[in-house]
């Protein structure tokens, strides 16, 4: 039983250059080519609220949206998760997320009367489209090109 340890033991040392060099050329190719395929470019499509002169100088870039919604809607925590899995697909517009509970004077301003509104703006921060629900499909298929 001690000769067939001490021959497994040998076998094992010689045999591990072996096998590691098969793993390592994996990892290799994980770490090169194959995860940078897998990496999605940055889009940056989907911008947090700050002003809205922030705002109109988005809509002089490209269209922007404003997004009324609520952290406690239901229907806008699905458009949220619709919006940012699909992000590549509206990098060409600016999506604009704004508190409905914090933004009253901008809820005046546009006529915003419930949460899961879109307001489409232009770079003097005037209202080009106005609609309520839906998540990408109906982002792309609502707002305007100018």
């Amino acid at each position: 039983m001690r000769v067939f340890t001490v021959i497994a033991f040998v076998l094992l040392i010689v045999s591990f250059p072996a096998f590691s060099g098969g793993q390592s050329e994996t990892a290799d190719a994980m770490e090169g080519g194959m995860m940078e395929a897998m990496e999605m470019p940055e889009v940056n499509a989907i911008v947090d609220f700050r002003s809205l002169d922030h705002a109109r100088e988005l809509a002089a870039e490209k269209p922007t949206v404003l997004f009324f919604n609520a952290s406690w809607c239901p229907s806008c925590k699905g458009a949220v998760r619709d919006f940012e899995a699909n992000e590549i697909e509206i990098r060409d517009y600016y999506l604009v997320y704004v508190d409905y509970d914090s933004s009253d004077d901008l809820q005046e301003k546009y006529g915003v009367t419930y949460q899961h509104t879109f307001v489409q703006i232009d770079p003097e921060g005037k209202a080009v489209t106005k609609w309520n629900g839906g998540g990408t499909v109906e982002f792309l298929n609502k707002v305007k090109v100018m």
